[in-house]
């Protein structure tokens, strides 16, 4: 056979040759295509890096705009759900001179089988003179697109590249490992042989950031804030404070504060839901549920973000006869929601309506 026909064949038969494992990449070599084991999905666990155990908490510091910076990072005890997946949200608390900025929930799970760290979206809410004023950058797995990235591998290698967000349009962080072997000392201490991460977006090609991690403190520097202090509970959330008030206070309704009955069954309340908005009566039971502290957190989260779904013949194409029920659905959470009972109830209300807000403009567009 002639040489230059046996090299045709053989640049044919390459990219067939291609080994089963080579990753999906982008056009600039960041891997984009995660695919793990759901079942090896866990909320709690870490690995040298990244800490998803309830209680902990990372907090830094520094200067922006010439005021004082700090963003507080705590893992709550607390579980969000996500394309079937049990995530666990991570609270991300920025102020500047001690006014918030931006508060977001961060949703992951880690692998149990690799320990690699997954991000599942992020809920924020931007703050301008103390009342938040938007939600840039909020995404979820599983909606309008958007896919689940690797937001911090168990043990990053030098020159790895991999997406955090796969969300079109709205997040498309990802990262490069730039060295492994960094030593970086902020007020926390002084740390060797650190990982230094590049982040960047397409959706904003010019800017580059930079973070530093070292092994078993986790993030060290983010821009230009440090890691003053990092362990379990060592910040008692304000929020937290006066929900404990709050629930204090509504247990003494009961007869028995140690052992609280709900005063709706969860299953009467989930079927109420689906009246809301049409049925006084329904809403009577619902409005007692999600503002009953005997039940969980992830129950009450649940009756208010369903309201989405709940009540709806096909809640993935909710028609125009349905509308009324959606407006009415949308004034009732603008009711409720100033006077939430505590964070949870507030952020499940801000996921609601911004779920039915959605409904509501494609169906008046139409």
């Amino acid at each position: 056979m002639p040489l230059d026909t046996m090299l045709r064949r053989l640049l044919v038969l390459v990219p067939l040759l291609a080994p089963a494992w080579a990753l999906a990449v982008d056009k600039d070599g960041f891997e984009d295509s995660f695919n793990p084991d759901p079942a090896q999905f866990s909320p709690t666990g870490k690995n040298d890096y990244f800490n998803l155990e309830p209680g902990h908490q990372l907090i830094l510091e520094g200067t922006e705009e010439g005021k004082t910076a700090r963003l507080v990072i705590t893992v709550l005890d607390e579980i969000k759900r996500v394309e079937g997946i049990d995530t666990r949200v991570i609270e991300e608390h920025e102020s500047l001179d001690g006014k918030p900025v931006e508060i977001s929930r961060n949703f992951f799970a880690i692998d149990k089988k690799t320990n690699d760290v997954y991000y599942f979206g992020e809920e924020v809410d931007e703050y301008k003179n103390g009342k938040i004023a938007a939600h840039p950058g909020s995404w979820i797995s599983g909606k309008d697109g958007a896919h689940y990235g690797l937001f911090m591998p168990a043990a990053p290698k030098q020159g790895q590249k991999a997406y955090q967000e796969l969300a079109p349009k709205v997040a498309m962080d990802r990262f490069e490992v730039t060295s492994v072997s960094e030593k970086v000392t902020v007020p926390a201490g002084t740390f060797e042989n650190c990982v230094k991460m590049q982040e960047t977006t397409p959706l904003e090609p010019e800017v580059k950031e930079y973070k530093l991690y070292a092994r078993g403190a986790g993030l060290l520097t983010d821009g230009s804030l440090k890691l003053v202090k990092q362990g379990k509970n060592i910040e008692l959330r304000k929020q937290k404070q006066a929900n404990a008030k709050k629930q204090a206070k509504r247990a003494t309704t009961q007869k028995d504060p140690n052992a609280p009955e709900p005063l709706v069954p969860h299953d009467l309340a989930r079927e109420a839901l689906g009246s809301v908005g049409a049925d006084p009566n329904a809403e009577v039971l619902w409005v007692t549920a999600i503002n009953d502290p005997a039940l969980t957190e992830h129950q009450r989260s649940d009756l208010i973000e369903d309201l989405n779904e709940e009540g709806f013949a096909d809640p993935k194409h909710v028609t125009a006869e349905e509308l009324p029920l959606v407006m009415s659905r949308l004034a009732l959470i603008e009711q409720l929601a100033p006077d939430a009972m505590d964070q949870t109830n507030y952020d499940a209300f801000m996921e609601a309506h911004k779920d039915l807000t959605n409904i509501a403009n494609r169906l008046t567009q139409q």
